[in-house]
């Protein structure tokens, strides 16, 4: 029965261990991630910074950093939580092996002393011929075999239970130093957390002062945004057109060829590429309120991310050039198509394909317009889906990875 118990232990620990290295690992990865997102965003707002002229952009990546320090204080919370929990089950492990050991240990000194009353050869040839037949004689020979075996076996299991203890006590030493050092870098997050929420503070402040002067320059990109859209409408009209006249049909259908291609680009939805190698979304989808100027708002057909200055736009999928123009405010603009769903870039400053070439994803459009202060870019992102009657867009926040 007890080697049972030992089997079963290992078995557990072996398990245990597994799981939370697993868990561990993802946690880890996780934690990485995050900290390699904050670099970047520090990157961003040092770039994006201007002594003249506080701008939205540079909220919105302040932003997108708390939002990542939050997120890997949680982390760092969460792997405390379960190193504790780890450490607290390794302490009963140890206390169980503890057990196990004195009881091995107890018994092997048993064993030792019946040994040692019937060391003398002569008295188990007595015992064995003693016997009332050659069977039973036979059966005390074995029994004799077996405890010799068994005395070796526990000695051997002693040796196993100590180094797995030894074991145990190790890696309980180095979870110690692990979870001090986990303590640290909590303790230095949230030093760095608490000084970011104060820049946000001052940003905000210093925007305020300029509201009106910002409230117009809202006001005029959202004229931009609408004169995008309109022309985006336009141009996907005049496609669906020549395309319905060359079937010699009315309106808009959808074909097997065109719900293939939906369909592939609908089943990356969550996992396609970024429209650029790294940014921080500054402009999110959708009809909402100013998150400085509340008496504005904002009408965003698509998201806008800011980036480096001069950025590479990429496709996020593979498909057909159907669309290149030109809108103020918005630069260059490429619209590719993806069966009944088009992605458009836009803010471009230079396009390097043409209508009708057929690009892979990730595949280079051209580069992006400076900003107003000419330290950063933004990249505008819009997803449109086209049905049978209508057109409409969808946000585009859904569909990159995350």
């Amino acid at each position: 029965m007890r080697i049972s118990k030992g089997i079963a232990l290992m078995i557990f620990l072996i398990g245990f261990l597994t799981s939370f290295g697993q868990n561990k690992d993802k946690l880890k990865q996780k934690e990485r991630e995050l900290k390699n997102k904050i670099s970047n965003t520090k990157s961003l707002i040092k770039t994006a910074r201007n002594s003249q002229q506080m701008t939205i952009a540079e909220l919105g990546i302040i932003n997108h950093q708390i939002a990542y320090r939050e997120e890997l204080e949680a982390n760092l919370n969460y792997q405390m939580r379960k190193l504790d929990e780890h450490l607290n089950s390794r302490k009963k492990q140890i206390l169980s092996l503890e057990n196990n050991l004195k009881e091995l240990k107890d018994e092997y000194a048993k064993m030792l002393q019946y040994a040692y009353k019937n060391r003398n050869t002569e008295y188990q040839l007595i015992y064995i011929f003693s016997a009332e037949s050659y069977t039973k004689a036979y059966h005390r020979m074995q029994y004799i075999k077996q405890y010799k075996d068994y005395r070796k076996k526990q000695v051997e299991r002693i040796k196993e239970t100590k180094n797995l203890l030894n074991e145990k006590i190790t890696e309980l030493e180095i979870k110690k130093r692990e979870k001090k050092g986990l303590k640290t870098i909590q303790k230095t997050e949230k030093i760095r957390f608490l000084e970011d929420k104060q820049t946000q503070q001052i940003l905000l402040s210093r925007l305020k002062q300029n509201e009106q002067q910002l409230k117009n320059k809202l006001n005029k990109q959202n004229q931009e945004r609408k004169n995008l859209a309109s022309a985006i409408r336009k141009a996907i009209e005049k496609e669906l057109e020549k395309a319905a006249l060359l079937e010699k049909k009315s309106d808009f259908k959808i074909t097997p060829e065109t719900a293939a291609l939906a369909k592939s680009f609908a089943t990356n939805k969550g996992r396609l590429p970024w429209p650029v190698a790294k940014g921080e979304i500054t402009g999110k989808y959708g009809k909402h309120q100013h998150q400085v100027v509340k008496t504005a708002t904002i009408e965003n057909k698509g998201i806008d991310i800011t980036t480096i200055k001069g950025a590479d736009v990429r496709t996020i999928f593979g498909g057909k050039v159907t669309s290149i123009f030109i809108i103020p405010g918005a630069g260059k603009v490429v619209m590719v198509s993806h069966g009944n769903y088009r992605t458009v870039y836009a803010n471009l400053k230079d396009v390097i394909v043409e209508k009708g070439d057929e690009l892979s994803t990730k595949e280079v459009l051209g580069t992006l317009l400076p900003s107003e202060n000419g330290n950063v870019s933004e990249a505008h992102l819009e997803i449109w889906k086209i049905s049978t009657g209508n057109m409409d867009t969808v946000d585009p926040s859904l569909w990159i990875y995350r």
